[in-house]
């Protein structure tokens, strides 16, 4: 099995990780201040990564050799996640999903200018029938745009440079180094962001199964998404990710009473199709 097959099976597995995320996040987003849903979730995630370095005898590996990369691509991930849980809250799943997809967009264009990586015409065009697949789904009307669909879009610029940075990190620091600062660094700066306001609201019963399922599915999905792009490049298992769409679609209409009709399913298709062109190229190389 080559690496880019390797590495696009952990990018499905990122996919229904995020997916468990979104559907938790929009449960929960209405009942918490997304600052302390992103404490509560680090401090989950910091157990966890402690637990499994301790048990692997890893500890020494954490250093600080590339801490400004770390910090800047948590200060781009915090802001990310913050602006990605307002959306939901404000609107569908389908379409915080849908602008989500502009990220590969911003993918191709950072890997080129940051990693000097090549662009050739099949990434380009799986990019491009992808993007057209989230319009024809979304079908935007600029009159209706809100603060939620604007944090969204801005939220998939985002999380498409901590996509680079993560890249970046690959190359020097082992996956579980990068979810140590991962997890240590979002819980610091939610900490603090949850106070500014002189108070900590503790989760209740109510909630706290939600808080759960963000905490494992978010630290699962890093995992995932870490490990799959130390196999292959960004621009080769970032338009898999374009696959939540279709599952998001189903998710909507089966729980959240969103109409499914005939040109979301067309989009979806379009959007599978473009995974494909891309990934049967980069397997023939």
């Amino acid at each position: 099995m080559t690496d880019t097959i390797k590495g696009s099976l952990w990018m499905v597995g990122g996919v229904l990780c995020l997916t468990s995320m979104a559907v938790a996040g929009k449960e929960i987003s209405l009942q918490i201040d997304t600052f302390e849903i992103l404490f509560y979730r680090s401090v989950i995630g910091v157990s966890i990564i402690l637990f499994f370095l301790i048990k692997k005898d890893q500890l020494h590996e954490i250093n600080l050799k590339e801490i400004r990369t770390h910090l800047k691509r948590n200060v781009a991930h915090f802001i990310g996640q913050n602006l990605w849980l307002y959306a939901l809250a404000s609107i569908t799943l389908a379409e915080v999903t849908s602008l989500e997809f502009t990220m590969p967009i911003w993918i191709v264009l950072f890997s080129y200018f940051m990693l000097n990586e090549q662009l050739d015409k099949f990434k380009i065009l799986s990019v491009f029938i992808g993007f057209i697949g989230v319009l024809i789904t979304v079908r935007p009307d600029i009159e209706s745009i809100n603060l939620g669909l604007i944090a969204a879009a801005i939220s998939a610029i985002v999380f498409a440079l901590t996509n680079i940075y993560t890249r970046r990190l690959t190359r020097t620091e082992s996956t579980l180094t990068i979810l140590f600062f991962l997890t240590t660094m979002q819980l610091i700066f939610g900490l603090i962001t949850s106070l500014l306001d002189g108070k900590l609201d503790i989760p209740t019963n109510e909630n706290i199964a939600w808080i759960v399922v963000i905490g494992f599915a978010g630290l699962g999905a890093h995992y995932c998404i870490t490990t799959a792009l130390s196999l292959a490049p960004p621009t080769v298992v970032a338009p898999i990710d374009l696959l939540r769409l279709p599952i998001v679609v189903l998710i909507g209409v089966l729980f959240y009473s969103e109409q499914g009709d005939i040109f979301i399913y067309f989009g979806a298709a379009l959007i599978i199709f473009a995974n494909f062109i891309n990934l049967k190229k980069a397997n023939s190389q």
